[in-house]
């Protein structure tokens, strides 16, 4: 996917937003797993109109948080399997993740958006980001540096013209 085709995709997602709230989820200490909370930490206090959340490798933590934002959209940014290259990114649809290897989380990411979309009124969109290595005390791979930095650069753009 090209970036173009990612703004395209995600301004369509964001069809009038009422409020948004953006979720970095991952594990500081497991290399390119940590990427959507990089690009959290990246974006925090940058787009005003923006909820952003570091999850962590437990984003169902957030549930209570979220049913007080009320959020009309989430956009969810992890790493996962895909079978691509390294810093591949990928908006992945949120009903079809279960056979996806997504990240290192307590309980699977296929619930957590469940049970958002059964106990709220909300739009989801998972951004995946293809892992290069997701090793113990790693660093983020150059792969996932460069996809870090495309990504802000097409989420602060899509969400600062909300």
């Amino acid at each position: 996917m090209t970036y173009e085709e990612l703004e395209n995709k995600l301004k369509k997602f964001l069809n009038k937003p009422k409020k948004v709230v953006l979720i970095g989820v991952g594990n500081e200490f497991r290399g390119d797993d940590y990427v959507g909370m990089e690009i959290c930490k990246r974006l925090k206090g940058k787009i005003p109109k923006v909820n952003i959340i570091e999850s962590g490798a437990s984003p169902e933590n957030f549930t209570g948080k979220l049913r007080r934002i009320k959020p009309s959209h989430i956009i969810i940014i992890d790493a996962a399997d895909m079978s691509e290259q390294p810093g591949t990114i990928r908006i992945v649809d949120s009903s079809n993740i279960d056979g996806l290897a997504i990240s290192t989380h307590r309980i699977p990411l296929s619930l957590f958006i469940n049970y958002l979309k059964r106990n709220m009124d909300v739009s989801i969109a998972l951004i995946g980001i293809q892992p290069k290595s997701t090793g113990f005390g790693e660093p983020l791979s150059p792969e996932l540096e460069k996809a870090v930095e495309d990504l802000s650069k097409v989420l602060k753009k899509v969400l600062h013209e909300i």
